[in-house]
């Protein structure tokens, strides 16, 4: 299926893959580019302030996976999980502040200026996921797609483009 009003066919997991493999994450890049090295266990549970923020959150969430890490000396949980059958990844500090939220998203979830403006710079790329990220309050899309010379996209709710930038 090519991009198109029809909507976008979403898939998850591959964006936290090509955003880790391109060294950055798509608001702040470079983010990702210093290594990332679990600190504890991934099984060792949450601090109190991080679990009690998760779950007031996402009630029905169930987690998978935890990760201490330290991201350019800040230190942090990654809780990775499914909610409500889509995959949410959710980055806290110690205190329980959201630092970036990546959810998957279903397709009527993806605003039309979004679709449209990858069908007018992509028409004949294939969405092969799509993710909605809040980081420092700001939302975007990650659409992956096949078929274009990139593998990923970025815009904001509104369809601007933050990666690749317009006229690449």
């Amino acid at each position: 299926m090519t991009v198109n009003a029809r909507g976008i066919v979403c898939a998850f997991g591959l964006v936290i893959a090509v955003v880790a493999a391109a060294g950055t994450t798509p608001l702040a890049k470079g983010a990702r580019a210093q290594s990332v090295a679990p600190s504890k266990p991934a099984s060792e549970p949450l601090p109190p302030a991080v679990k009690a923020a998760f779950s007031e959150a996402y009630p029905q969430a169930t987690v998978t996976r935890v990760m201490h890490e330290k991201v350019h000396g800040q230190e942090q949980f990654e809780i990775e999980s499914l909610n409500q059958g889509l995959k949410l990844h959710a980055n806290y500090k110690p205190d329980g502040s959201v630092l970036l939220i990546e959810q998957e998203v279903a397709t009527a979830d993806v605003p039309a200026a979004v679709t449209a403006a990858i069908t007018a710079r992509y028409p004949q790329a294939t969405v092969t996921l799509c993710e909605r990220a809040t980081e420092k309050k700001s939302t975007y899309y990650d659409i992956g797609l096949k078929g274009a010379p990139v593998d990923s996209v970025q815009l904001t709710p509104d369809g601007k483009w933050i990666s690749p930038k317009p006229g690449k």
